[in-house]
């Protein structure tokens, strides 16, 4: 399955630094041998050697980059088989040939040598067939090269080598099936994890637009009353509360219609959202044909200029180029005021707002209340 081959090559491949191990052990058996002269095949082994592992690691970083661009996950299977055996015979070939040539100090490093590459190069178990590409030549030329040696206790080194050779490639085929077995289950987790962290983005989102829907008044676009109380509970200290009624809007839409009706007052609530008002936190429906706005209150000065310009916005309207009011509409305004040092509740703020506004209607309608009169009267008593 060309799947797990890839999962094998790619372990695989995670280990290919360890290829630099056999440019150390190389050169560690040339410097056993230096005294010796060094022939002429010595060298030629050291090269081939060293030049397996750094095509070995060239090979890992184009796999990284993915290059070559045809390369198949079987190319590369048989490119990393192709390394690995050539390595194995190569430091097979070049261990039986220095047990030959040198004394029993330097058999013993030799092999010593060998059992260090069959050990680092153990991960590439994941991928058995490479693995024992390497070390089947490698143990068993080094065993042969024992055999013929004349070293003390050659044979028993060499019964000793066969022995860990088959040892090894039952270790490498039991280790190799787990090996893979836990890469296939690494991979159908992070298939599982992106999948999870994908359903809960989209989950996530459609919460998101969930909630936009459930706050969101469908005619005018604006917040809905729900929206209103979230955003009113979340405010602390000083804080105004306008409520707006548009005035004689029942005889607008019995003159004009309902769908009219709707027309207006999507304009209206269009000219309060755009307003660049400082200090406005929220425009909302109030429900019908009432709008509420939330201010970040500075001062009661501050909160009526809000609600004058508000006012003024929905008055200038009809006089708009491309208006599509039938006619002038205007709207009543209740201010409600907490200041900082107060402890008005919501329901105290909407109240007090909504009396306003009941106010400003019997006074004569387009106009804003909010209160101050009272407090005069209330003054001028004390």
């Amino acid at each position: 399955m060309d799947a797990d081959l890839k999962l094998q090559l790619d372990a695989l491949y995670k280990a290919a630094p360890a290829s630099v191990m056999s440019i150390v052990g190389g050169l560690v058996a040339l410097s056993i041998y230096w005294e010796q002269g060094i022939p002429a095949g010595l060298i030629a082994w050291f090269v081939v050697v060293a030049g397996v592992a750094v095509v070995h690691l060239i090979s890992a970083g184009l796999r990284h980059y993915g290059l070559p661009r045809g390369f198949t996950t079987r190319h590369w299977a048989r490119l990393v088989c192709g390394i690995y055996g050539t390595s194995g015979v190569a430091w097979g070939v070049g261990a039986a040939l220095m047990i030959l040539e040198g004394n029993a100090a330097q058999a013993l490093v030799v092999c010593c040598l060998i059992t260090g590459a069959v050990t680092v190069t153990f991960p590439a178990a994941v991928y058995q067939r490479a693995y024992n590409l390497f070390q089947f030549p490698a143990l068993l030329l080094t065993c042969a090269g024992l055999f013929a040696s004349g070293v003390p206790y050659s044979n028993a080194l060499a019964i000793a080598g066969v022995l860990l050779c088959g040892t090894l490639a039952a270790m490498a085929r039991g280790l190799g099936t787990q090996l893979t077995l836990a890469l296939k289950l690494s991979r159908e987790n992070s298939r599982l994890v992106a999948d999870l962290q994908e359903r809960k983005a989209a989950l996530e989102a459609a919460n998101r637009d969930l909630e936009i829907q459930t706050e969101t008044d469908p005619m005018t676009g604006l917040g809905n009353r729900r929206r209103l109380m979230r955003v009113l509970r979340a405010s602390s200290g000083a804080l105004g509360v306008l409520l707006i009624d548009v005035d004689h809007f029942k005889s607008y839409n019995d003159t004009f219609g309902h769908a009219e009706g709707d027309t207006c007052l999507r304009r209206i609530a269009d000219a309060l959202s755009r307003s660049t008002i400082a200090g406005v936190t929220l425009v909302a429906r109030y429900g019908g044909e009432e709008f509420a706005i939330v201010v970040d209150a500075r001062d009661h000065h501050h909160v009526r200029a809000v609600a004058e310009a508000m006012r003024k916005t929905v008055e200038a309207l009809h006089d708009e180029g491309g208006s599509a009011l039938r006619r002038a509409v205007t709207i009543s305004v209740g201010v409600a005021l907490r200041e900082a040092s107060e402890d008005k509740t919501i329901t105290q703020l909407i109240t007090e707002a909504d009396e306003r506004l009941y106010e400003a209607k019997r006074a004569g309608r387009n106009r804003v209340h909010d209160g101050r009169e009272q407090r005069a009267n209330r003054a001028a008593v004390a």
